[in-house]
């Protein structure tokens, strides 16, 4: 016999002679109260189980549940019961079980949704700021406050950290989230609060100019196991992580007054990064709600000659020199760099001619111009003349995309799938065609599919245009932020912030249906244009 075990609802046995059925027929058939809201055709999720024990005795995901899996954020032991069917000894529990379970059932996104993995957890708070509080302006204290955020989260994202939440005057990030690379994942939240030091220092000038003040910091670092997912309420809901180590992190941070000291990791952390930095004191002390003594370790800096990858170094340098107000400049100059093309009119792409006089000097390059000069300095310095890696920029073109994915990156917008290997035009035959400011949509889209690209694709690229300026102004109300306002604006008033070109995807019904669609839907925007860019910015390869 086939034991099914619904826990918390009935045990049963069934025939193994007789036909498999799927677990929401079973527990139909047995008067079990099981919400399937789309009538078990696997097109909501209201159905869907944990599977205790047995989940081999289960059929394998079918392709629809499959998708639906994906989109969700489901781990392989959340199971449609509509798709699974039973072929052995199977226990599990519905997820689903009344109107709030029902209310919740369609929050989960695809983010991941109850996750364990293992990541460092850094804390930061500002010591004494409640006396900060207290005797400055409700404002000042505001504006101090997103100034000071502002810039301690740009190191945060820079280290391919995710800012958590803000708690008060505290901060709390998550680094590893990507891969399953422990000192990688250490090395960033260590590398993070350094520069958080070092970025507090120009804090704390701006503070004793204008309010005769000034802050200390203190941070936390901790390595371990963490349940990762979206909590809150349905309408309020945000991506988290809970667990023992995330407290053990925030007790570590508020050690750090007691002990004199601005940075302390924990000694799972010291373990994994202890041949990559520099240590200072070490503290035998107890941790609030903790059990026993813990050890932590100060740290002072990286060790010497500890460098960090290829393409990470070259992240951490292309990072600084953008400003957040200049992400569109530098946007644009990766579109205009990947509008190359041969005297016979065929696209070429981003093969580095932007930089010969004859293109870098032409007046609508004059604001580009300085930025490719940076990275031009920043080639010859760091990378010009070393052998070729593929994970290393192997040239100007390269290091051209690589600020380009960046500056999306920096304002808020997705992050670019960026490969390195381009080739630089030696040759300076070669001339940037822009598309031409028209209403025209025929015209607008024949410049695009030279490129190679369909309809959809050029309405998704040029979104581009949410972020920076044109010669009138910026296009949209948020010209520092990478999102959908750009299809947003051009419903709403027809676009008369923007270009003829821009005002032209509402000229025919299929343009101006995926422009809505975009509005509507920002997820599908950001990953339409991920793929759109990283296609644009492709340029010749070895």
């Amino acid at each position: 016999m086939i034991h099914i075990t619904f826990e918390n609802d009935l045990e049963l046995n069934l025939s193994p002679d007789l036909p498999p059925k799927s677990l929401l027929q079973i527990s139909l058939e047995h008067n079990i109260p099981h919400v399937h809201a789309c009538g078990g055709n696997a097109r909501c999720s209201t159905c869907r189980v944990l599977v205790l024990e047995g989940l081999s005795h289960l059929s394998p995901r079918n392709e629809q549940e499959s998708l639906l899996a994906k989109r969700k954020g489901f781990p392989e032991e959340v199971r449609l019961a509509c798709q699974s069917k039973v072929l052995g000894d199977v226990n599990v529990r519905r997820l689903v079980i009344d109107d709030s379970d029902l209310a919740l059932a369609g929050t989960f996104s695809q983010e991941i949704s109850g996750n364990e993995k293992s990541v460092a957890i850094l804390f930061s708070d500002i010591r004494r700021f409640t006396s900060f509080s207290e005797s400055h302006l409700p404002y000042d204290v505001i504006h101090i406050l997103n100034r000071y955020f502002f810039q301690m989260g740009e190191k945060v994202l820079k280290y391919e950290g995710a800012i958590d939440k803000y708690i008060g005057d505290g901060l709390m990030a998550i680094f590893g989230l990507q891969d399953d690379d422990s000192l990688k994942a250490n090395l960033a939240a260590i590398q993070c609060g350094l520069e958080m030091q070092e970025e507090l220092r120009s804090v704390n000038h701006y503070l004793k100019k204008h309010f005769h003040t000034d802050f200390e910091i203190g941070i936390g670092i901790n390595y371990g196991n963490a349940i990762l997912g979206q909590l809150g309420h349905p309408l309020k809901m945000s991506f988290t992580a809970i667990g023992d180590s995330v407290n053990s992190a925030s007790r570590i941070e508020s050690t750090t007054k007691k002990a004199g000291s601005s940075l302390l990791v924990s000694q799972t952390v010291f373990d994994i990064a202890k041949n990559c930095i520099r240590k200072g004191r070490t503290f035998e002390t107890k941790l609030k709600g903790k059990q026993g003594n813990h050890r932590l370790y100060e740290i002072l800096g990286l060790a010497d000659g500890v460098l960090p990858e290829n393409m990470e170094f070259a992240r951490f340098k292309i990072w600084d020199l953008i400003d957040l107000q200049e992400t569109g400049t530098w946007l644009q100059l990766g579109a205009h760099a990947a509008s190359i093309f041969s005297p016979e009119n065929e696209w070429l792409g981003l093969d580095a001619s932007i930089r010969f006089p004859s293109i870098a000097n032409e007046e609508r390059n004059k604001r580009l111009k300085p930025k490719l000069e940076k990275l031009v300095e920043l080639w010859e310095k760091c990378f010009s003349g070393k052998k070729a890696e593929a994970s290393s920029p192997s040239s100007l073109s390269d290091l051209i995309a690589y600020s380009a994915c960046i500056a999306v990156e920096k304002a808020g917008g997705p992050k670019i799938p960026i490969s390195f290997g381009r080739k630089d035009s030696q040759v300076e035959n070669r001339r940037m065609i822009l598309p031409n400011d028209t209403t025209n949509l025929e015209e607008i889209l024949d410049y695009y599919s030279k490129l190679g690209f369909d309809l959809r694709e050029t309405v998704a690229l040029l979104g581009s245009h949410t972020l920076g300026w044109h010669k009138n102004g910026s296009f949209t109300e948020t010209p520092y932020i990478f999102n959908n306002d750009y299809y947003k604006d051009l419903l709403k008033d027809g676009g008369k912030k923007m270009l003829d070109a821009d005002r032209a995807l509402l000229s025919s019904e299929d343009s101006r249906r995926i422009v809505l669609e975009y509005a509507l839907n920002e997820q599908k925007f950001l990953n339409d244009f991920k793929a759109v860019f990283a296609k644009f910015l492709q340029g010749q390869k070895e």
